[in-house]
């Protein structure tokens, strides 16, 4: 089933094509005797149909160097948040390339023009083509969504945190105020979000925050997302959710989340995020369906779309029912198509997870 990105209703069917069709363009820069150029193609093909409403036979999607030049004069009218939203599929595919070619910088410099963008991600991008992987982190942390200090001080209040975040992935201390409200969430009744949240917890072996050992509040605030959108708690899990809040999130900005995301679980370019919690582990991307599900979760994200990070006291939900919060937020249902294990699944836990947590609040195997 094709869908449509809500961002890009508005666009005709001949921009959405020729975008699509440039796109592919990018794919010259690529080797598909290496499995990130196979990737690349499979992850365009994929934001074709879940984000663009085209389903291109890859037998038609050659490439055609005019394709640009001619999305320039059909896209100047479009409001330029949606042509930045469009610009950050660029840089997406360029980004899963490894080694990511010098030239790539140069197109995406181009399709910027073209775009009629500006994108403080392209430099990114430059540092990667190069080598300069600490310098493009540090790019990363201070150009992207948490590099905002007023943000991270408003996030903390939301997180319900008893001190002023400062970093948003500063080392977590005794905080217990916060610990009490996270660990009450037991007595919360059978279904709510909060009982959902605290079994989640129990059954993954997770240290709640507000202790000495738990990961620090903006990455115990991700939880909450894996069990509203419903995904995994493995590596693939965890590119879902994170393209889900990076697209969910109004500001462009959001998109750090992506960049960071493929950085780490695809290319490993990026060392580790999140204060040490997540760690490299590449190749991800290239797992079968795997193009799929990072395109439906940008497509669920931007129909939420909502600041889903720094934006929601899900402590205020935790006596609802999780649908109803679901349906409140405006949280889409996966695509049925896509094999996209959830948090209640049998695969939607790491072996790692089910040895340290309790078994009574782990999916129970098929």
């Amino acid at each position: 089933m094709n869908h449509l990105d809500p961002d890009f209703k508005t666009l005709t069917f001949r921009q959405r094509e020729l975008v699509l069709r440039s796109l592919y363009l990018l794919t010259r820069h690529s080797d598909l005797e290496r499995p990130s150029g196979l990737t690349q193609l499979a992850l365009i093909h994929a934001i074709g149909s879940s984000l663009l409403g085209i389903e291109m036979q890859l037998d038609d999607a050659h490439i055609d160097e005019s394709s640009l030049e001619s999305l320039q004069g059909e896209i100047r009218d479009v409001p330029v948040s949606i042509r930045q939203r469009l610009f950050q599929l660029f840089t997406l595919v360029e980004l899963v390339l490894d080694p990511l070619p010098p030239k790539a910088t140069a197109t995406l410099r181009f399709a910027a023009a073209v775009l009629n963008v500006e994108d403080k991600f392209i430099q990114i991008a430059r540092d990667y083509s190069q080598g300069a992987y600490a310098i493009a982190a540090s790019d990363l942390h201070r150009k992207g969504y948490l590099g905002n200090p007023a943000l991270v001080r408003k996030g903390g209040e939301m997180m319900r945190c008893n001190k002023s975040l400062l970093d948003p992935f500063e080392e977590n201390n005794d905080d217990p105020q916060l610990l009490a409200q996270w660990q009450g969430l037991e007595h919360c009744s059978a279904g709510t979000l909060g009982r959902e949240i605290w079994e989640y917890y129990m059954g993954r072996g997770f240290v709640f925050t507000g202790q000495q050992g738990s990961v620090n509040p903006t990455i115990a605030q991700h939880d909450w997302i894996h069990l509203l959108a419903d995904y995994s708690t493995t590596i693939e899990g965890e590119l879902e959710v994170f393209s889900f809040i990076g697209s969910a999130i109004p500001d462009v900005n959001g998109f750090s989340f992506l960049v960071a995301i493929v950085s780490l679980f695809e290319t490993g370019r990026l060392e580790s995020w999140g204060g040490g919690v997540l760690n490299a582990d590449c190749g991800h991307l290239e797992i079968p369906g795997m193009p799929e599900r990072l395109a439906d979760a940008i497509r669920r994200g931007r129909i939420c779309n909502r600041d889903v990070m720094y934006g929601i006291d899900y402590f205020d939900y935790k006596d609802l029912p999780i649908d109803e919060v679901r349906e409140l937020m405006n949280i889409p249902v996966k695509d049925k198509k896509l094999d996209s294990p959830g948090v209640w699944h049998p695969e939607g836990i790491t072996s790692y997870q089910r040895e340290h947590g309790n078994p009574k609040f782990q999916p129970a195997f098929n």
